[in-house]
């Protein structure tokens, strides 16, 4: 990854995240503030991109309150609700591991991740496809 980011959480439990480069501060900001600390969102978004990545959907998304998160053949766009309007596009792949990183950041633990796995399923009516690289069987 050309950025690094790093996730902390607050004086007041909230989450915050600050990034080396600015690269991911649209894709890190859109966590923080929409997703918060809702584990099982986050496996939303993975599944979203891979649905995408294997020509499943041609397009999915997801609008919290600041950004929309929009994941298209051509990589993951996620775009700033505020009159600014920025948006920046993500490849694939470095949207997982700033997703995955966050995860485990929310959910270090098997258990904390198998949590967010059963949660997520309940949710969305079926076995969330990915468990295996999350090492979870």
């Amino acid at each position: 990854m050309r950025d690094r980011v790093t996730f902390s959480i607050g004086e007041y439990g909230v989450p915050s995240a600050k990034t080396e480069t600015g690269h991911f501060n649209l894709l890190a900001g859109q966590l923080i503030s929409d997703i918060i600390r809702y584990a099982p969102d986050l496996l939303m978004l993975l599944d979203k991109i891979d649905r995408v990545r294997a020509g499943e959907s041609s397009a999915e998304e997801y609008e919290g309150n600041s950004s929309l998160f929009l994941a298209t053949p051509d990589g993951v766009q996620v775009s700033d609700l505020e009159e600014d309007g920025d948006s920046a596009l993500y490849t694939f792949d470095e949207t997982r591991a700033v997703i995955l990183q966050y995860l485990d950041f929310l959910a270090p633990s098997p258990a904390q991740k198998q949590d967010a796995v059963s949660r997520w399923e309940a949710e969305a009516g079926r076995p969330f496809p990915a468990r295996g690289e999350l090492g979870l069987s």
